[in-house]
């Protein structure tokens, strides 16, 4: 009987030490998912030059648009920029010179609750995609596809960070998208798994998250999202369900080096979702957001010729080299 006693003490204490673990995880896990990163989209001031358009999304806000005409020509194709997160329609204008001076127009817009873009009210945007703003890209493919100057041209998606995915899932939505660019994109599965563990970390020792099989985490992990989603009233976006739609559509990734956000690890692991019709450039030196600013030419020129190949500017064909690691730019 004494020993039988203290077996049960000792279960009893495993089991409160067990829960006690889990009420942190779930707690971090929380924390982590509904904190928006310290991450500042770059200001523009409004571009004189730039059209203003609006449209309505199917649940009634408007949003704000913006096209930019190409330099001294007449537009060779159209490319449909997303912006960050706290980004707005004038947000292009930090990534696009070098399209618009080779002849490409590019269209963009506000996301609600961005911008002068309508607000939904109790909705606070975070750096997580959710079905809010799937129906922004959405009424914003339909409202392109109405206009009979922007639809006649190629098209070509280009996102940045958040946008980054969704300028993958417009291209999942719109067959017409010829390829896709994106810069320091991720997927919201991935990221919510890194930076859980990270956050976990604070909180529990990592003797003892050894002790928790992978499984029991990934369960945690999904009940942590789908109780931010009941709690938010929102349903988050996962990438990976949108990229098969791609159908081996050219997608180049952009990644900063140095990005200690959406890490090189992070955006290796969303090039292999996308596949073999992806190619991961990683920019030596580069920040989040920042590689332009590494090296603009170069920048600018890679993008240029990746969206010249699409819409039939060059000779080249438009489909891309099996998906690798390609070569980087370094600072000096």
């Amino acid at each position: 009987m004494p020993v039988l006693f203290g077996l049960l003490i000792v279960a009893v204490i495993v089991a409160i030490a067990l829960l006690a673990m889990q009420v942190g995880i779930n707690r971090s896990v929380m924390q982590m998912m509904e904190q928006s990163p310290p991450l500042h989209a770059i200001e523009n001031d409004p571009a004189p030059e730039a059209e203003p358009f609006s449209f309505q999304t199917a649940d009634g806000l408007t949003l704000q648009g913006a096209v930019y005409p190409p330099t001294d020509q007449s537009p060779r194709g159209l490319v449909l920029f997303f912006h960050e997160l706290g980004g707005d329609q004038w947000s292009a204008s930090s990534y696009c010179d070098g399209l618009l001076n080779a002849g490409f127009a590019v269209v963009t817009f506000a996301f609600r609750n961005h911008g002068n873009s309508d607000r939904l009210p109790n909705y606070d945007a975070l750096h997580w995609l959710s079905e809010h703003e799937l129906a922004d890209i959405r009424a914003f493919l339909t409202h392109l596809n109405s206009r009979a100057d922007l639809s006649s041209l190629p098209w070509t998606a280009f996102g940045v960070s958040r946008g980054g995915g969704a300028a993958l899932i417009a291209a999942a939505e719109c067959p017409r998208i010829r390829g896709v660019l994106c810069e320091s994109a991720y997927s919201t599965l991935c990221l919510m798994s890194t930076f859980s563990r990270r956050w976990v970390e604070l909180f529990v020792p990592r003797w003892a998250l050894r002790l928790i099989p992978g499984w029991h985490v990934e369960l945690t992990l999904a009940s942590g999202r789908l109780f931010s989603e009941f709690r938010r009233g929102v349903r988050y976006l996962h990438l990976e369900r949108f990229l098969p739609k791609l159908c081996k559509r050219p997608v180049l990734l952009i990644s900063g080096q140095r990005d200690s956000y959406v890490t090189p690890q992070i955006a290796t692991s969303l090039q292999q979702s996308v596949g073999d019709h992806s190619r991961l450039w990683m920019v030596s030196g580069a920040r989040h957001n920042r590689s332009r600013e590494v090296d603009a030419s170069a920048y600018d020129a890679r993008l240029v010729a990746f969206v010249e190949q699409l819409c039939g500017n060059v000779d080249e064909p438009a489909a891309i080299e099996p998906a690798h690691h390609d070569r980087t730019v370094s600072q000096n």
